[in-house]
């Protein structure tokens, strides 16, 4: 009988044991779960793309096709300026505020001759749209972003202006188009100026 008592008394103990490691390992199965979980949400933010990059790409393409479309019967560029492309709305769609231009990520839209948004000069075959003001992220994103063949084409050159310093680059030139996201990070600063030359 004795026997018998120890024999249940051990049983008993090994179903307490096994219903503790059942409850313990659901409950770690349940926080392995609610990690995996939270890494996937994290990773998806993280890696999502951002629409205002696509819109103000969008922004640039157009308004550069307006600016040929309307110059095409001229001889050159002369007189584009910002005032001249809001005057003839040659602008994208939802860039004018307050009667000034704006690309998606807010910040102001020079258009003219350079960086500076001067009036383009008699004889000119090409024209500067230049995104001041840019963070880091956003200049690197700008600077990989890949236009489309046609824009392409009539691509004459892209500068970045960071910290003082002025970078170009070209088609097979030192710095070459098209450039990479991870070359424009190492030319983005934690502000930056973005012009592009078209034709």
């Amino acid at each position: 009988m004795e026997k018998f008592k120890q024999y249940l008394f051990v049983y008993k103990q090994k179903i307490l044991s096994s219903s503790l490691f059942a409850k313990l390992g659901q409950k770690i199965m349940i926080m392995i779960t609610i990690i995996t979980a939270l890494l996937v949400g994290i990773l998806a933010w993280v890696i999502k793309p951002n629409p205002e990059i696509n819109q103000a790409a969008v922004q640039l393409a157009q308004t550069a096709n307006n600016i040929r479309l309307f110059y095409q019967t001229k001889p050159g560029y002369w007189g584009l300026s910002t005032d001249n492309v809001i005057k003839n709305s040659l602008y994208a769609s939802d860039m004018l505020k307050e009667a000034k231009l704006y690309n998606s990520f807010g910040k102001p839209v020079i258009i003219g001759q350079d960086t500076e948004g001067n009036i383009v000069m008699p004889g000119s075959r090409n024209f500067m749209i230049t995104f001041p003001e840019l963070s880091k992220k956003e200049c690197t994103a700008m600077a990989a972003f890949k236009l489309n063949e046609r824009e392409n084409l009539t691509l004459l050159q892209m500068v970045i202006l960071t910290d003082g310093q002025r970078f170009e680059f070209t088609w097979g030139g030192k710095h070459p188009l098209p450039v990479t996201k991870t070359e424009a990070a190492k030319f983005c600063g934690s502000k930056n100026t973005i012009a592009w030359s078209f034709e």
